[in-house]
């Protein structure tokens, strides 16, 4: 089974449940380590991390641990977009060794619809694993959906002339010395340009979320933090949507501020992001089908 959208507490009680109801005698919990669960007391629990999945120590003794009255939870794996990588074809084979499997993810995709395809690939003993999202294949799994409504709500910061000229100039810059770099550079640095003027708008009673802290604000998150606080604005927007997708799963907020300023690579962040919203949409509508 599949389940989608579910807070930590009731993941846990869900795993609690289903070993009560199926005679199970140990459980294994693969998850990145900032998503570990907490599982009820009184299971035989083994976590493993997600970098340890493929690594020989574990690989091999978990291929003869597990059977029939074993249970793995698969808890927010979906990490790669490559449907074949290594880290996912070990975990499939752990998988198949049990028909026992439970799989968590906050949400169906790290950035396209079809993505969603990897969680099936889990819970379907990879069966079609070439097929892409289609409605009446998904009826071959068990799906529960709790979406979570994301939004952006844009808090517009006007910059002055001096970094406008600065933006020009290093965008200039950038473009001249790209070479063969990856050109997301030029985005990436871009985007940093607007912090300063950014900082006008800080709240000091709020909490806000950045790629870096590099102002030294003690109300300043990363989108590498392991939690949140609580609902953070964004000061600036993250380059990878992996990224974007931990800090909400982990924040579990769906109305996202964002301090967004009138250069031109912030608004195309904000309209990137948004596209990413709609993708989300798209998924959670294939999946209600």
């Amino acid at each position: 089974m599949i389940a989608l959208g579910l807070h930590d507490r009731a993941k846990g009680k869900r795993v609690s449940a289903y070993c009560a109801g199926n005679s199970i005698r140990k459980v294994f919990v693969f998850s990145p380590a900032k998503f570990r669960l907490s599982i009820p007391s009184g299971i035989d629990v083994e976590y493993i991390e997600w970098d340890e999945i493929i690594q020989y120590k574990f690989y091999y003794r978990i291929l003869q641990e597990v059977g029939k009255d074993t249970l793995l939870v698969v808890n927010e794996c979906l990490r790669l977009q490559n449907r074949y990588d290594l880290t996912y074809n070990c975990l499939r084979l752990f998988l198949n060794q049990t028909p026992h499997v439970l799989v968590f993810q906050c949400f169906p995709l790290i950035d396209r619809v079809d993505d969603f395809m990897i969680l099936f690939d889990f819970d379907t003993r990879s069966r079609w694993k070439r097929e892409g999202v289609r409605a009446g294949l998904l009826k071959e799994c068990q799906v529960e959906c709790s979406p979570i409504d994301v939004s952006l709500r844009a808090i517009p910061v006007a910059t002055d002339g001096a970094t406008q000229d600065a933006y020009r100039k290093e965008k200039r810059k950038l473009i001249d010395g790209l070479g063969l770099k990856d050109p997301n550079t030029i985005p990436r640095n871009l985007h940093l340009l607007s912090g300063k003027a950014k900082l006008a708008h800080v709240d000091p009673g709020a909490h806000y979320v950045g790629r870096n802290n590099r102002f030294g604000l003690d109300n300043m998150r990363t989108y590498r933090d392991a939690g949140y606080p609580g609902a953070c604005t964004v000061f600036e927007f993250c380059h990878n949507f992996l990224d974007f997708s931990d800090f909400l799963s982990l924040s579990r907020q769906s109305e996202v501020p964002a301090l967004v300023s009138d250069l031109k690579v912030d608004q195309w962040y904000l309209g990137r992001c948004q596209e990413w919203i709609g993708r989300l949409h798209e998924a959670y509508s294939v999946l209600r089908q």
